[in-house]
């Protein structure tokens, strides 16, 4: 049965159009999720009657991706989310993140000044447009302009095609090639529909303005050196030009080493909530800056005063620790997927799976048996195609899963306890350590049948923003946010489900051009289940017990790492005393993010009482959708 708007979610999001011209329904989804996993490696048919049983029931349910792409048409797109990496042609980066960002995916990358000191000069590209007066979008596309023409470049109406037309900018940069011209009379206009991943196109303009801003920046670098301001900026220009489609939305993270030159210009990037708003970022802190801090030398204490300040004033940085990430992995790693639950390794991908807590609250047998299902569904994922070769290598070599779970805070309070309290809990952290065992143990015997290498890590816990909708429990280990709660929603201004929400607050959004903000009233359902002194929100919990919890969940259960966001209140905690809880509290977390609740205009909660909740009489709803627990992530 679906959550009180789980329906509307699975609908706007997940549901396909089918041959007869009618949109699936869940059943028809779950029976395509199946069936297409199955394709990809042999499975007991047995297996999959429980597997499909499971999923109907939303006992299991794989990541968005799966969901979306999983024996559809299409034989790319199920994988979350990728790492970009570095190689001798700065276009390798630039271009796969073009290209995971329209098939769907997620892309972080590390921009510290070692990974692009030996790249070659880049010089400066007049780009030009050709005469588009006939192109349907002809009003919203920029002027024909010749002055210094240089080669005619015609765009291909295709993802390849929007891709060679970056490759090619790029390509004239690095070889001194003065100019080119670009005409995208081909590429079609803004609504048609798109073939495949589904949504509607965004016609030309905003791949125009990309081209024209990439080309601008790199006219602004300094003796022609890519460095890692520009770099981010050149990759939230691409993003910037994916999110301007109807249903992909660009995710990002941007990773930058804690003594890097540029660390200070990174650090304040977002201060304003207009620059960079396409990604999330995070300082990159190891071994070496933790023994600065208690050493006490000056630089690695100023850097942590500047995280707690920025993450004080507006959430941003979050803090990836790179050298507990990397234990028992390969290589170094040093990036994350956007919402920071999987370190990634260069072009890797991440392929996740979740587990209902909420709906095994007293059947830990059946828990088990879903952990073990989910493992080897990802397992069998794994097998999936990769657009890039290089990301085929890297994806055969670690066979990298994440089986997870959602409706945690749900499954607490199921059992009589509040959230606050499991950090001192041994019951339930021993069955967390026993989700653990089963997914790992499961995951190796498969891949030894499948005659392939196990996975290098297999459990952790993801955001689940929209996943946990679907049934209507909470996301990931995040606390409610709150009893009663205005949940702010961003749609496509074309999405035709904004006539629908015409009663509901809407208003433009201030950092993505055609977007518009719906604000639905919520109540959290775990309330029309439990008591209410077991549902701590999160002004109740304080910014030390989401450490606390994150801490117990990575070392019990997540060998890949655990995503959260503390939502806290600054009236409670001051600047100074959440610079003193990170020093604490990070050598043992992989990583960290918190939110102030008031941090930036148009946030995804805010706080509301009963009775401001009472007020909304029919228009009020239980539950909203939007990105991830932090904001961050719109992953489908």
């Amino acid at each position: 049965m679906f959550g009180p708007i789980g329906q509307e979610v699975y609908e706007r999001t997940y549901s396909r159009p089918k041959p007869d011209g009618t949109s699936e329904t869940w059943d028809d989804t779950v029976a395509r999720v199946v069936r297409g996993n199955s394709e990809l490696a042999p499975a007991d048919p047995a297996e999959l009657v429980e597997l499909e049983k499971l999923m109907r029931d939303f006992k299991v349910i794989p990541a968005g991706r799966h969901l979306w792409a999983s024996g559809a048409d299409t034989q790319l797109g199920l994988f979350n989310c990728h790492r970009a990496g570095w190689t001798a042609d700065p276009a390798d980066h630039f271009c796969f993140t073009f290209d995971q960002l329209m098939l769907g995916g997620g892309v972080g990358a590390n921009y510290s000044s070692e990974y692009l000191r030996d790249l070659p000069d880049l010089h400066k590209v007049e780009v030009n447009f050709a005469d588009h007066s006939s192109h349907p979008d002809a009003a919203m596309l920029p002027p024909r302009s010749w002055a210094c023409a240089g080669e005619l470049v015609i765009i291909e109406d295709s993802r390849e095609g929007w891709v060679d037309a970056l490759r090619l900018l790029l390509d004239a940069s690095a070889a001194g090639i003065p100019a080119l011209t670009f005409d995208a009379n081909d590429v079609r206009p803004a609504g048609a529909p798109i073939i495949g991943f589904g949504g509607t196109a965004s016609g030309p303009g905003p791949l125009l303005d990309m081209l024209k801003q990439v080309a601008d920046l790199i006219s602004g670098l300094e003796n022609g050196r890519l460095d890692p301001m520009t770099a981010m900026s050149i990759d939230h220009a691409i993003a910037s030009c994916v999110i301007a489609g109807n249903v992909r939305r660009s995710a990002r993270m941007s990773i930058l080493h804690w003594n890097d030159p540029q660390i200070e210009e990174f650090l304040r990037c977002k201060a304003d909530h207009e620059s960079h708003w396409t990604t999330n970022i995070s300082v990159e802190v190891d071994r070496d800056f933790f023994i600065g801090l208690e050493r006490r030398e000056t630089h690695a204490r100023h850097v942590l005063g500047l995280i707690a300040h920025g993450m004080y004033t507006n959430g941003e940085p979050g803090v990836f620790n790179s050298s507990l990430a990397s234990m028992n992995e390969r290589d170094e790693v040093r990036s994350t997927n956007p919402c920071g639950e999987i370190a990634l390794n260069e072009w890797e991908q991440c392929c996740l799976g979740h587990v209902n807590l909420a709906a095994f609250a007293d059947d830990h047998e059946g828990a088990l048996e879903a952990f073990r299902l989910m493992a080897r569904f990802l397992v069998r994922a794994t097998f999936g195609k990769a657009s890039d070769p290089r990301q085929e290598a890297i994806k055969n070599q670690n066979r990298r899963i994440g089986v997870g779970f959602f409706g945690f805070a749900d499954w607490l309070a199921l059992n009589g306890l509040r959230y606050d309290e499991f950090p001192g809990d041994l019951e339930m952290t021993e069955r967390l350590k026993a989700y653990k065992r089963t997914v790992q143990k499961a995951a190796q015997e498969y891949a030894e049948e499948l005659g392939i290498p196990a996975p290098i890590k297999s459990t952790t816990v993801a955001p689940t923003g929209s996943i946990a909708k679907l049934p209507g429990v909470s996301e990931g280990i995040q606390p409610p946010f709150a009893r009663f709660f205005i949940r702010r929603v961003r749609y496509s201004e074309t999405d035709p489900k904004l006539a629908e929400l015409a009663h509901l607050d809407m208003e433009p959004c201030q950092y993505s051009r055609g977007t518009t903000v719906v604000s639905f009233p919520c109540m959290d359902p775990i309330m029309q289940k439990v008591a209410p002194e077991l549902v701590a929100q999160s002004d109740e919990i304080g910014i030390e017990t989401y450490m606390r919890v994150q801490a117990r969940v990575q070392h019990h259960f997540a060998d890949n790492a655990v995503s959260i966001t503390a939502n806290f209140d600054r009236s409670l905690t001051t600047e100074l005393e959440l610079a003193d809880l990170l020093e604490r509290w990070l050598p043992e977390l992989k990583g960290f993010t918190a939110m102030p609740e008031d941090g930036r205009p148009q946030s995804p909660y805010e706080r509301m009482t009963e009775d401001q909740f009472l007020e909304y009489g029919e228009v009020a709803v239980s539950q909203a959708m939007d990105d991830c627990a932090g904001g961050a992530c719109p992953i489908r």
